[in-house]
């Protein structure tokens, strides 16, 4: 497994890792999946380690946010189940030596030895055995995405000179600022209830987008910008944006997203990338990360549609009434 590949495992870790089910908590199923269930349990886990992780950041969460994060564990609980079974079918499972080799790629990506990784993941509530439980299921699930989805993606050297030429090549110089952007459209015309209800679905994404960090699937689904199917990515130049865009971000790291911004087109969310002068960047310089670009534009859509695909294929039942 590339280096590339433990740093992004080691990120989705830590946004989404859970604690296990501890087998003597469990007290009924919460849904059937195919041969195997998901534990009321389980959903209860990962529950409370979504809230948990919220209220770390001294944020507040309302009920229906609540049931709305349950909601969504359950969900990520049995397209987990999904993917673990379809990758045991195909003999895609991650073995003991992927895991070893992802947990020294880790380690060498953050420049500090392997039990510091371990360590780690312990100040998460993650004995080692857990985290590479958990690790296992992430690479599994990657190669259940390059083996199902991206031997349908083809990015080719004239699509990455493409995206080049588009971002770079007949760019004047100034500097650019590259964001994420969701827009939740409010009508001119709109009352206050609805600009309000606006701004409470915008705060819930950012919320989603801050526990999940999947601004730019969030942005797909629910941004009404006109770069919503490329994830919400926008660049524009620092000197010609306006000044609240410019306000909302100024203070921002990469990868870092803004509070809610309201304009006269709606409710906006910004997650900050990069700044850059097209006129100083070299081909050779960004051709792999354009490369990444153009495949996760092409490849996070296919698999959402893939495991939706899988979901139908598949018995899947919730049975917990309180959880339909």
């Amino acid at each position: 497994m590339s280096r590339t590949c433990a740093a992004l495992l080691c990120v989705s870790l830590a946004l989404a890792a859970a604690p296990r089910a501890r087998a003597e908590i469990v007290d009924g199923v919460a849904a059937i999946v195919g041969d195997d269930v998901v534990l009321l349990s389980e959903v209860r886990d990962a529950w409370q380690a979504y809230i948990q992780r919220i209220r770390a950041k001294g944020d507040t969460i309302t009920q229906e946010e609540a049931m709305q994060l349950r909601s969504e564990a359950l969900k990520q609980l049995i397209d987990e189940k999904l993917v673990m079974q379809v990758a045991k079918k195909q003999n895609m499972s991650a073995s003991e030596e992927d895991i070893d080799d992802s947990v020294r790629g880790i380690a060498q990506d953050e420049g500090v030895a392997v039990e510091a990784i371990y360590a780690a993941a312990a100040q998460q509530g993650l004995d080692r055995k857990a985290y590479r439980e958990q690790l296992g299921k992430q690479i599994t699930r990657m190669k259940i995405v390059q083996g199902a989805v991206q031997g349908k993606v083809h990015v080719t050297e004239e699509d990455v000179k493409k995206l080049y030429t588009e971002r770079y090549g007949h760019a004047k110089p100034g500097v650019r600022i590259r964001v994420l952007h969701i827009l939740i459209p409010v009508p001119s015309d709109a009352t206050p209830a609805q600009r309000q209800e606006a701004r409470e679905l915008t705060e819930q994404l950012r919320q989603k987008a801050k526990d999940k960090g999947d601004f730019g699937a969030l942005a797909r689904k629910y941004s009404g910008a006109p770069t919503a199917q490329q994830g919400g990515l926008t660049v524009f130049r620092e000197a010609d944006a306006p000044p609240e865009i410019k306000a909302a971000i100024a203070n921002l790291a990469p990868g870092e997203i803004s509070e809610v911004l309201e304009t006269a087109h709606g409710e906006n969310l910004f997650q900050y990338l990069d700044k850059f002068d097209p006129a100083d960047v070299p081909y050779e310089q960004v051709a792999d990360k354009l490369r990444a670009e153009l495949m996760e534009q092409q490849t996070m859509p296919a698999f959402e549609k893939w495991i939706a695909d899988v979901r139908k294929s598949r018995y899947v039942e919730v049975v917990a009434p309180e959880l339909r």
